[in-house]
Formats: structure tokens, C-alpha cells, sequence
């Protein structure tokens, strides 16, 4: 199985969606997926595993979760001990085209997660406090009528970014865990996939790199991961080129070479399948 978009609706009246105090169960958890959103997970109490990235992390209460946009990832719930959490998605348009100070600032927490492939953060307990108010605050915001709630929306989010913000600022949280039930084989191998992403990469060399048979890094890869090892590959080529595509000048064919595509056909014909759209176009409407 692939990883699956998630549509959002950027046109909406508002570009924010939230799911609050949601329980994660095994059967209704997304596989994994992607969205052109930045979200925000909040655990409020239970046990699970995400997989984010490249990375298990576990996950536990008071974790927040930082998902940039185009970033894959699935969360793994256990039946014994269901997450409850809170889940905020945004465009980051949303923030970017306000007139509260710096606003983009916020957004750095994202880039710095993506940079530093790191999402996971322990919040101190008075900014936990502190954010399940204001997590509350915006869903009641949400739902109520008022005619002015599109800023009280909007000043709920900006609290709830601005809280992250300064907690991970002052460079006190806790160092993040990673679940330790995935061999340290396939934390190379995705190591090895993200790093020679331009090479041509298969099943065999991958094996062969990390010593373990083709059989069972296909069968324990599509059981941690939840696709196979071509498709992951496909993937992460695909959320390079549309991060080189928005944040560099370099020409398509160039792009393409650097994602590890062998001809600029096959790329325009890959990416137009997982997109819907030609690299000129989702450059385009994206810089738009």
C-alpha cells in the first residue's frame, strides 16, 4: 500500500480543521498518509507508536507532535491502551497573511522539525496546562456563531503556536525516544533511502547494504512501515520534489535528476500520478 493524500480544503471559509479529543483505535486509524497542512497532535492520555519520517517514535501523555507539510507519517495505536488526543490542522497561508507581529516566526517549528527530523517534543508541565486551555478555547471558538469568531479563531491558534514556540525555545525539553520495536535495520535503511535518494535504489542493494535477505526486509518493511519498499521510495522521491520545487529555482530536469528519476518523462508522468498535477503546475499554483 502507498502512502494516501489527505485532502484538506485550503478554499474553505476558514483553513483550519481540528479533531478534538478523538481515540485513536487500530481500526479507524489512517495508514500512511501526507497532507499539504501543517498539524499539530496533542496526546492527551494512552500509549501507541507514530511513525513519522523515517522514525518510530513512542508516544505517550503531554507529547505533541509536530507533522510538517508532505511529511508521511501513521499513527499506531494499542488496543489496550487507546490514544486520546487533539489534532490541529492549518494552512500555512493562514499565519503567514496575518498581521500579528511576525507571525511567520511560528512556522519555524516546523521547518526546524523537518531540518532536524524531529517531531517529537515533551512540553513542560505549565505549557501543557496551558495549551489544553487553549486547545479547548479554539474548539469552543469553533463552534460557536459569533461574527467576530474568525479572529477568535485565529488568536487561539496564534496562543496555541506561540506556546510551542517558546518552550522550544528555551531548549528545556526532553531529548525524544524512540520506540525501540523496529530492528536497527530498517532505521538503516531508511537511513540509506533518504540518503542516496538520487541513486538507483532497489529491493537487492538495500538488502545487501543493511545484511539481511530481500525477503525479510520486504515482509518486516511492509509490516512497519505499512508500504513496500518501492512505493516508500516513490514517495519520498515525490515530497523532495515538491520541497525542491517551491524552494529553489532549479529547473525541472535538474529536480528530477536530484529525486532520483532516470528520465524527465518517467518524472512528469510519476508525478502527475501522485499530485494530479505537472511539476509546472503544482510550482506554479503553489508560489501562486
Amino acid at each position: 500500500m502507498k502512502a494516501i493524500q489527505k485532502h484538506l480544503d485550503d478554499q474553505s471559509e476558514f483553513p483550519i480543521h481540528m479533531v478534538y479529543k478523538d481515540k485513536k483505535s487500530p481500526q479507524h486509524e489512517l495508514p500512511d498518509h501526507f497532507h499539504e497542512w501543517n498539524e499539530i497532535i496533542f496526546i492527551h492520555s494512552g500509549h501507541g507508536t507514530i511513525f513519522i519520517d523515517q522514525t518510530f517514535y513512542e508516544l505517550k501523555e503531554g507529547d505533541i507532535i509536530l507533522v510538517p507539510t508532505n511529511t508521511i507519517h501513521r499513527v499506531i495505536p494499542r488496543k489496550n491502551h487507546l490514544i486520546l488526543s487533539t489534532a490541529i490542522f492549518f494552512c500555512p497561508a493562514y499565519i503567514r497573511q496575518t498581521s500579528i507581529g511576525d507571525s511567520f516566526q511560528y512556522l519555524s517549528i516546523f521547518t526546524k522539525a523537518k531540518r532536524t527530523q524531529n517531531y517529537k517534543y515533551t512540553l513542560l508541565p505549565e505549557y501543557l496546562v496551558q495549551l489544553d486551555h487553549f486547545f479547548y478555547q479554539l474548539m469552543t471558538e469553533k463552534q460557536s456563531r459569533h461574527e467576530d469568531r474568525e479572529n477568535g479563531i485565529l488568536l487561539w491558534l496564534h496562543l496555541i503556536l506561540l506556546t510551542i514556540h517558546r518552550n522550544l525555545n528555551q531548549k528545556r525539553t526532553h531529548q525524544h525516544e524512540q520506540s525501540m520495536h523496529e530492528p536497527d535495520w530498517i532505521k538503516q535503511s531508511l537511513t540509506l533511502i533518504n540518503q542516496h535518494i538520487s541513486d538507483d535504489l532497489d529491493l537487492q542493494y538495500i538488502a545487501e547494504t543493511v545484511s539481511v535477505s530481500e525477503a525479510h526486509l520486504s515482509r518486516v518493511f511492509k509490516q512497519l512501515i505499512g508500504m513496500t519498499v518501492s512505493n516508500y521510495i516513490m514517495v519520498r522521491r515525490i515530497h523532495l520534489a515538491k520541497d525542491l520545487l517551491v524552494s529553489s529555482n532549479m529547473k525541472i530536469a535538474t529536480i528530477a535528476e536530484q529525486c532520483g528519476f532516470n528520465s524527465l518523462p518517467h518524472f512528469y508522468r510519476t508525478f502527475k500520478k501522485e499530485t494530479s498535477m505537472t511539476p509546472t503546475e503544482y510550482r506554479k499554483k503553489t508560489l501562486a
